[in-house]
C-alpha cells in the first residue's frame, strides 16, 4: 500500500492509502480529521488490544512473520470492505508445531455498520487480533491446517467475547446474539460462534479470565468441546453442568432481568424463544434434542391464564 506507520509500541505496522487510486479507500473513521489522525487511532487501538490480550491476559503474542509487509511487526491493513465484513485475519506461514503468521485487514470507515467510525475499527481490532494470537500460538498441532473447521465457532466465540472484554462500552456482539436466542436448540457447534460471546462472558464471571487461557493452552491437542469440559474440570465442575447453569442465566434476560444476577448487561439482551410450546394439559410433542444445546419448554395453562417455563 502507500504507507505505513509504526504503533506506539513498536509491535504493529499499519498499512494504509492516502489516496483512492487503488480503490483501498482512505482511513476516515472519524469525518473532518486528517487522514494521520485516523490511522494514529488505529494505531493506538492495536496497543491497547495488545496490552490487554497479551500483557493483562497472558496470551502469547502472534510470532514474527520473517519481513513479510516490511519488517518482522505484526501487519493491519486498512482496506474498503464495502459494508461486507468488519475485517478477517489470513494466516500465512507455518513456522512451528503450532504457530503460524497472520495479518489483519480492517475496514477504512465503517460507514453502514452495527458499530460504525472509531468504534467499529476498535473492536474489529480486538476480534482480529486474537485470531492472529489463536493462529500464531495455539493452532491444530503437527496439522497442514491452524484451525480445525469443526471448531469454527470456538474461534468466533472467542474472538467476539473479546470485543466486550477490550471495550466494554461498544457492544457489537449484541448484533448477533439474537440468532442464539432464537434457536438455543442448536449444538454449540452448529452455532456460528459470533452469537455465543456471552457463553465466554458467563465463563468470565463465574471462574474469571484463567479459565479461557487455558481452553487455548487445551485447543492444539483436543477438540474445543474437550477443552472447554476439561478445563471446567479442572475446576471441579464440568461442561454438561455449566451449560445448564448458563441456560438459566440466558432465560433472565430483557424484562425478566435481575439486578446484581446472572448478565451485567442483561437488561440489553433480547428474550430466548421456546423450543415448544405446550397448551396444558395437552399431551407434548416429539421433544427430541441435540447434544450440547439448551431446550426451553413454555406450558401455557389456559384455566388460569398462567404460563410456565
Amino acid at each position: 500500500m502507500q504507507k505505513s506507520i509504526v504503533s506506539p509500541s513498536g509491535f504493529f505496522r499499519v498499512h494504509y492509502d492516502t489516496t483512492n487510486v487503488n480503490g483501498n479507500g482512505i482511513p476516515s473513521y472519524v469525518p473532518g480529521w486528517s487522514i494521520d489522525q485516523n490511522v494514529a487511532e488505529v494505531a493506538i487501538a492495536a496497543d491497547s488490544v495488545y496490552k490487554f490480550e497479551v500483557q493483562i491476559l497472558g496470551y502469547l503474542p502472534p510470532p514474527p512473520d520473517n519481513g513479510a509487509g516490511g519488517d518482522d511487526r505484526y501487519d493491519i491493513y486498512i482496506i474498503n470492505q464495502n459494508n461486507s465484513i468488519y475485517g478477517y485475519t489470513e494466516w500465512e506461514s507455518k513456522v512451528g508445531a503450532i504457530n503460524w503468521t497472520a495479518f489483519t485487514v480492517i475496514d477504512n470507515d465503517y460507514i453502514g455498520y452495527y458499530s460504525t467510525g472509531l468504534n467499529g475499527m476498535k473492536v474489529t481490532v480486538a476480534h482480529e487480533f486474537h485470531h492472529g494470537i489463536q493462529v500464531g500460538n495455539y493452532a491444530v498441532q503437527n496439522s497442514s491446517s491452524p484451525i480445525r473447521d469443526s471448531d469454527s465457532f470456538f474461534y468466533e466465540l472467542t474472538s467476539t467475547s473479546m470485543e466486550e472484554f477490550v471495550y466494554d462500552d461498544v457492544n457489537d456482539y449484541y448484533a448477533y446474539m439474537h440468532t442464539y436466542f432464537r434457536r438455543t436448540y442448536n449444538s454449540l457447534p452448529n452455532q456460528n460462534g459470533y452469537n455465543l460471546a456471552i457463553w465466554n462472558i458467563y465463563l468470565k464471571e463465574n471462574f474469571d479470565f484463567g479459565i479461557l487461557k487455558r481452553q487455548w493452552e487445551l485447543i492444539p491437542g483436543r477438540e474445543a468441546l474437550l477443552a472447554i469440559n476439561q478445563s471446567l474440570l479442572e475446576e471441579s465442575t464440568s461442561f454438561p453442568r455449566e451449560l445448564n447453569r448458563f441456560g438459566i442465566w440466558t432465560f433472565f434476560t430483557g424484562f425478566r432481568s435481575i439486578p446484581g444476577k446472572y448478565f451485567e448487561e442483561a437488561i440489553n439482551y433480547p428474550l430466548i424463544t421456546p423450543t415448544f410450546t405446550i397448551q396444558y394439559p395437552t399431551a407434548p410433542p416429539d421433544m427430541r434434542t441435540q447434544p450440547t444445546s439448551n431446550n426451553f419448554v413454555l406450558f401455557n395453562i389456559p384455566s388460569n391464564g398462567d404460563s410456565l417455563f
